[in-house]
């Protein structure tokens, strides 16, 4: 079947965000009169990671740090701050990643190949919020090029108490969510993340019918937060051991031919 969607995540794969987390940290530290014991992004993003990689993902970073934070609290004061950092830190887009997608999008116009009878449809899949990352797309000039987005907003609102945190990633609700908005089945549809999480959430994803989960194709970004040699370890599932990503690059350049290959 013929590549049908592409979902790309935002933070460490379009957006170079790990800087701007490292110097929210920072931002945050002062606030508290307080200091992180890091001086550059490469050796936080090490510490960064393996925090995130136990149960409480983030909160683990701002604990281990001895920072202010209740993840589950959206009226803790840590919320605002974060939100008007955001607003006035714009992050840039990695290198080559705009070029990439205007690419893909121009590819995905309809051809004379009458079983492409749809264009492919670009998903946004995250769970930073939309109203942080839609300046940062509109600015790049590849806003037109989406189709459709998850994001904490949508997942607050599909949670019903308005707690995102709840489904947060690994979790799959995203990506099923996603492949409702693209409409199209799991096989047709490429995920772009930088992480194993990104890896595991495309594993068996489960919409409507449990016994019929879907499997998306997978992209490793290893220019993102955790690196080739993370993503080559691949992850540990239930039931069925360690799966690996289908591709994992180093350039998003690379990705052109990916699609290529897959739409034809």
């Amino acid at each position: 079947m013929s590549l049908q969607g592409v979902a790309i995540d935002y933070d460490g794969t379009i957006g170079k965000t790990s800087e701007r987390q490292f110097n929210w940290f920072k931002h945050w530290a002062k606030l508290n009169q307080k200091e992180i014991p890091f001086d550059n992004v490469p050796d936080f993003l090490l510490f960064y990671n393996s925090e995130c990689e136990l149960d409480g993902g983030v909160q683990n970073v701002y604990d281990a740090l001895g920072l202010p934070c209740d993840m589950k609290d959206r009226n803790h004061p840590v919320w605002k701050a974060y939100t008007e950092y955001k607003h006035g830190n714009d992050v840039p887009f990695y290198p080559g990643v705009k070029e990439t997608i205007l690419k893909i999008w121009e590819m995905g116009h309809l051809t004379n190949d009458p079983k492409n009878n749809r264009r492919l449809r670009l998903a946004i899949n995250t769970t930073n919020t939309w109203d942080s990352i839609y300046k940062e797309l509109l600015k790049e000039g590849v806003l037109h090029c989406f189709d459709s987005f998850v994001t904490e907003e949508v997942l607050r609102d599909y949670q019903g108490a308005g707690n995102s945190n709840g489904i947060i990633k690994p979790s799959k609700i995203s990506l099923a969510l996603t492949l409702g908005l693209i409409d199209s089945v799991g096989e047709s549809v490429l995920h772009i993340g930088d992480t194993l999480n990104d890896l595991a959430a495309s594993y068996k994803v489960i919409r409507l019918n449990p016994s019929r989960p879907e499997t998306l194709i997978t992209v490793g970004a290893a220019w993102g937060y955790e690196g080739r040699k993370k993503l080559e370890q691949g992850v540990r599932v239930k039931y069925d051991g360690i799966i690996h990503f289908n591709y994992i690059i180093d350039r998003p350049e690379e990705l052109v031919g990916i699609v290529e290959g897959l739409r034809t």
